[in-house]
């Protein structure tokens, strides 16, 4: 189950970085909720719709408001956030909750062509307080407190994502069948056209630097698996905004900035009883 969540315009600068999001769906879950610091079996999304305020490049504005993109397969969870937006009506700097759209998306036996929304991030972890970030560009490692980039002669990026899938795929759910499971990091749009949104990223979460990716990928995995991605999210930290995928032929349906009205409450009332 997915769904955007839709909030009105800031009333005030909306700082550039994914805690606004994390605090509000804390929030929304209440305290000591049995999701915090465990596995993420779901995904959500920065907050999008913004464009950066030209005074002040660290903030966003949202003149026609905002949403961010809410997934997951747990029933139970997607419940205790629908209450959870009722219950807390005001995000933050202004922003009010206004509504929910469902996103709806079909997937197929064989390839699933995905556009991320919000970066991933995969990490290599060497030890305590010792880790790299796995990216399109090489490996980002920290040097004298320095993030230098390393690219070896074997790297292979698509081999990378894919063993990642794979592991955490498993770890979910042993029966899956992945029989023929593929990644293919997509250089050419459907057109032929060469894309040139793909990149690294650097992403601060409680001013933590992250190095994630942003690029099309296809996946090739049957319709239970491209559904259960989708819904969980690709890479790590999924539920503290990195790893939001949408199949590229909806590409219109998340870049839409404007926030919707029509949708009423009292659907919520109805789904959550």
């Amino acid at each position: 189950m997915r769904i955007k969540v839709n909030f009105s315009k800031n009333t005030s600068d909306v700082p550039n970085n994914n805690n606004v999001v994390l605090e509000y769906i804390h929030r929304c879950l209440g305290r000591d909720n049995e999701y915090h610091d465990k596995i993420s079996a779901y995904n959500i999304s920065h907050l999008y719709g913004g464009e950066i305020n030209s005074h002040d490049p660290k903030s966003l504005n949202y003149p026609n408001g905002g949403y961010i993109i809410v997934s997951s397969m747990d029933n139970t969870f997607m419940g205790k956030i629908l209450v959870g937006l009722l219950n807390n009506p005001i995000m933050s700097h202004g922003m009010k909750f206004r509504n929910y759209d469902h996103m709806n998306e079909e997937f197929m036996n064989g390839w699933n062509h995905f556009s991320v929304l919000s970066p991933f991030i995969i990490k290599e972890i060497y030890g305590k307080n010792n880790y790299g970030f796995l990216t399109l560009d090489g490996e980002y490692k920290r040097v004298e407190e320095k993030w230098v980039v390393e690219k070896k002669e074997n790297y292979d990026f698509e081999n990378v994502v894919k063993e990642h899938l794979i592991n955490k795929l498993k770890k979910i759910n042993p029966s899956l069948d992945l029989s023929g499971f593929n990644v293919k990091i997509d250089e050419l749009d459907r057109s032929g056209v060469r894309h040139n949104k793909h990149k690294v990223k650097k992403v601060y979460v409680n001013n933590i630097l992250n190095f994630a990716n942003q690029c099309q990928l296809s996946i090739q995995c049957n319709r239970k698996v491209a559904e259960l991605l989708y819904n969980i999210g690709i890479g790590q930290s999924t539920g503290a905004g990195f790893g939001t995928v949408y199949k590229t032929e909806n590409h219109c349906d998340y870049r839409n900035n404007y926030v919707k009205i029509e949708t009423e409450k009292t659907r919520i009332m109805s789904e959550v009883g």
